[in-house]
């Protein structure tokens, strides 16, 4: 895998405002070079998704589905899960979707982050 490669997506995703929607052949495409040239496959092993999976993990980039579909023609979301942004929204929703609290946050705490960081999007009627 092309550390180069990798290390880009999160500068490609910051400047997309904090998301992108790809499909999985392009996530593919970073892990294997080649895999555009072997467009019958349709399918990645499970190895190669959780390699995926790792190599955004690294990098604070989150996705949803929050298992990457083997398909290469399926489409996923990868947002930075940064401070801010839609990316930090998504990211605080799947956490609480996924029951994946952050060390010592309980539902409510959960709640009232989403809630709060929701709360800077709402325009205050003038």
């Amino acid at each position: 895998m092309s550390g180069t490669q990798w290390d880009n997506l999160p500068k490609l995703i910051e400047l997309n405002d904090g998301f992108l929607e790809w499909d999985v052949s392009r996530l593919l495409a970073l892990t294997e070079p080649r895999s555009q040239d072997r467009s019958i496959e349709r399918r990645a092993g499970a190895v190669i998704v959780k390699g995926i999976e790792r190599e955004l993990a690294d990098r604070h980039i989150g996705h949803l589905p929050p298992q990457i579909p083997p398909d290469r023609t399926r489409r996923v979301l990868l947002y930075s899960q940064g401070e801010r942004g839609p990316g930090i929204v998504l990211h605080l929703a799947q956490q609480l979707a996924t029951a994946q609290a952050t060390e010592g946050a309980s539902v409510d705490v959960q709640v009232r982050q989403l809630a709060i960081v929701l709360g800077m999007y709402v325009r205050i009627p003038e």
